[in-house]
């Protein structure tokens, strides 16, 4: 009996530590999908943007010149910084869609783990309950299906129509912006015109607007310094970024290293501790059965020496019975004489007999004439 109960106990502490190192193995797996996920989005190519295609091509677009520095170095032009804009359309639609099924890939795998992590701790009952169960709920969005290639293309042509509805108002504002240039100009030749007529007018004039157009490149020239700064700022934060991750990473890759190693020096310290503490328990039994054993013998003993005890009390008491009532006999006897004697005294002293008897009174002696 003892033996099968303590196959009992080991089978329950192995399925429970089983379920803790499943536990840990399962926390362990989402911590890495999670920054697996993070340093995807991280590193991911963002896709470069498309070509500017005007409806009317008979609208000249302004030519955009590289912007020069008081440095010397050329800011560069945005599409310049955002990649390629003669990448085709199917290339950047295959990579969107490329990230948007590796998104989903883990993100049914980090709820696959977690539903696993969950029916871990869940009792027969509850487990009974669930049809089907949230792992086979999870395995079934792991699987996946054309589904979620169909949804992911149905995101991709909304974005086309919004890029496309963009280009439009873009369009458009061009469209409004070269006719308001062109009355902006107008504008500028009647005014010199009539700058033009008055020779002080025009010369003061002249000389606020080339100070006007000074004050204009100097702020041109600080913008442009500013703006290179701020991208050189951006840059240098997004590199700090990148290796704070990494770093990040790595640290917790030899935390959970040394977790694992601990847990493991942990289990194999309690296993011999186990085994040692079963030994004690082993030989402390074997004591204790040695002890009763002998326990009982001397209980044995005792209990003939306590029946020739209460055998002796017995007869001790049986003849202190006897004398006490030998006593009490005898003393009663006594007290029986000394009453018997005391009511014969008395009656001898109220009739006067024996020596209690009444003598005769003398008559009174004559008195003597002087």
């Amino acid at each position: 009996m003892e033996a099968s109960l303590v196959t009992a106990l080991t089978e329950e502490e192995q399925a429970e530590w089983q379920r803790l190192m499943l536990a840990v193995t399962y926390k362990e797996a989402i911590d890495k999908l999670m920054l697996l996920q993070r340093s995807h989005r991280l590193n991911m190519q963002k896709p470069p943007p498309r070509r500017n295609r005007t409806r009317n091509a008979s609208i000249e677009q302004p030519a955009m010149s590289e912007r020069v520095l008081l440095t010397g170095k050329k800011l560069p032009r945005l599409e310049s910084l955002l990649g390629d804009t003669d990448q085709e359309a199917d290339t950047v639609d295959e990579c969107v869609l490329n990230a948007l099924k590796y998104e989903n890939d883990i993100d049914a795998l980090c709820a696959f783990f977690k539903a696993a992590n969950q029916q871990l701790y869940m009792t027969k009952e509850e487990l009974e309950s669930e049809n089907p169960s949230r792992l086979e709920l999870a395995i079934g969005a792991l699987s996946g299906s054309n589904s979620e290639e169909s949804v992911a293309l149905n995101q991709l042509q909304q974005s086309k129509d919004e890029i496309k509805q963009l280009q439009a108002q873009l369009e458009q504002l061009q469209i409004d912006g070269v006719a308001q240039l062109r009355q902006l100009e107008e504008r500028t030749a009647d005014a010199k015109y009539n700058l033009k007529c008055v020779s002080r007018v025009n010369d003061l004039e002249y000389s606020l607007v080339e100070r006007w157009e000074a004050a204009r490149v100097t702020q041109a020239k600080i913008w442009g310094e500013n703006a290179e700064r701020a991208y050189l700022r951006d840059i240098l934060d997004y590199k700090q970024r990148l290796k704070h991750e990494e770093r990040v990473s790595q640290e917790l890759a030899a935390f959970r290293t040394r977790e694992l190693a601990d847990l493991k020096e942990r289990i194999a310290y309690w296993q011999q501790r186990y085994v040692s503490e079963l030994r004690r328990v082993e030989r402390e039994s074997e004591a204790w059965e040695l002890r009763i054993l002998e326990q009982s013998k001397s209980l044995a003993h005792h209990r003939e020496l306590n029946a020739q005890h209460l055998q002796f009390v017995r007869e001790y008491s049986a003849k202190k019975e006897e004398e006490q009532r030998l006593l009490q006999l005898q003393v009663h006897r006594i007290e029986c004489a000394v009453k018997l004697q005391a009511w014969w005294r008395g009656t001898m002293v109220r009739r006067g007999l024996g020596p209690f008897k009444k003598k005769p009174k003398r008559g009174r002696r004559p008195k003597q004439k002087k």
